[in-house]
């Protein structure tokens, strides 16, 4: 018994000794004000598309939401190509957790020559302050004049290819109309598709270089309704397999995305020529 009463207040002694070295509170810092948030955003005087975000608020880390995703720099630079209006948010994270300040609005009213003035960018709409039109590869006699035919067909990720040629079962010969995209003061698309209800419309496009893909907005692409109304999304982002000054293969998930249909398309000046 008298060693039982040693080992209890032995424990006993522990215990205590360990519950006096943990703070009693835990307690984070003070929360940063929101109207005591500084900082600035401001077009370059170098290039107005290229807009300045500068960090002004101290002892803080920050954090920018803008059109193009998060940037954690205490300065930095965004280039926006196009004319449009555009949403920046400013947010830190201080010693009470994270504060942000109110959306601020940026228009840009130009369109930034050297951000697309790229050799994608040249083929597809024939360069800055110009316009270029495209039609499918076949006309009404039946006639491709660069592909085998109008459409490929792919598995998904290329895991098979079969260059169809042409047949009227896949593709009826017709005028299927053109396409157009322009760099003449902003990004604009527009389409006229002869064969189907969609008719003449317009809108914008957005080509992205650094995956290869090409998205319209307010028009669609120029197709059939025959391979084409089995697309699954003609305003989903769209693969460019090849793209020079005369042709463009565009890529199209169809059949609920068990296939692919790549969709050949030839400028309307190779046309006109050859």
């Amino acid at each position: 018994m008298k060693n039982n009463f040693k080992i209890l207040v032995s424990f006993l002694g522990s215990a205590l000794l360990f519950s006096a070295c943990r703070p009693d509170v835990y307690q984070l810092g003070a929360l940063a004000n929101k109207s005591a948030l500084q900082y600035t955003i401001a077009p370059s005087s170098a290039n107005p598309n290229d807009i300045v975000l500068t960090s002004l608020t101290p002892n803080v880390a920050p954090m920018w939401v803008t059109p193009f995703g998060q940037s954690l720099r205490v300065k930095d630079t965004i280039n926006i190509p196009f004319p449009g209006t555009y949403k920046f948010v400013y947010g830190v994270e201080s010693a009470g957790g994270f504060v942000q300040a109110d959306t601020a609005i940026v228009i840009i009213n130009t369109l930034d020559k050297n951000a697309v003035n790229t050799p994608m960018w040249n083929n597809l709409t024939g360069g800055y302050g110009k316009s270029k039109t495209w039609v499918l590869d076949l006309d009404a006699k039946g006639v491709s004049k660069y592909f085998y035919g109008p459409v490929y067909y792919a598995g998904p990720d290329y895991s098979w290819e079969w260059d169809a040629g042409w047949a009227s079962w896949i593709m009826p010969a017709a005028d299927y109309g053109t396409m157009t995209f322009d760099l003449i003061g902003d990004a604009h698309f527009s389409s006229n598709n002869k064969t189907l209800p969609l008719g003449s419309a317009s809108g914008k496009f957005m080509l992205y270089t650094n995956t290869n893909q090409l998205a319209t907005f307010g028009a669609q692409l120029i197709h059939d309704g025959n391979q084409g109304g089995r697309v699954v999304n003609w305003g989903a982002k769209a693969i460019i397999k090849s793209l020079d000054a005369n042709s463009m293969q565009v890529v199209e998930v169809a059949d609920n995305g068990t296939l692919w249909l790549i969709f050949n398309y030839i400028s309307l000046d190779y046309y006109n020529t050859h």
